[in-house]
């Protein structure tokens, strides 16, 4: 299951979007050919950082993965 209980694609995803989203400011100013790239770029990050969250908490709650090993160890 790993350190990050399998959201290794949200964390990705999240510290990607954040570094955009970091980067819009800056990067805009420096460079108004950039404005639309951005524009769309971080929105549609974020998006997917919340359908890959999702995603993953869904396959989390159908392979009964959503609990952890104490409890499981506190039900037998």
């Amino acid at each position: 299951m790993g350190y990050v209980k399998n959201h290794l694609a949200t964390l990705v995803s999240g510290i990607w979007a954040a570094v955009l989203t970091g980067l819009y400011f800056p990067l805009v100013d420096f460079a108004p050919s950039l404005y639309f790239i951005f524009l769309m770029a971080v929105p549609i990050m974020w998006f997917m950082v919340f359908i890959i969250w999702i995603a993953q908490k869904a396959a989390d709650n159908n392979h009964g993965e959503s609990h952890s090993h104490d409890e499981k160890k506190a039900m037998n």
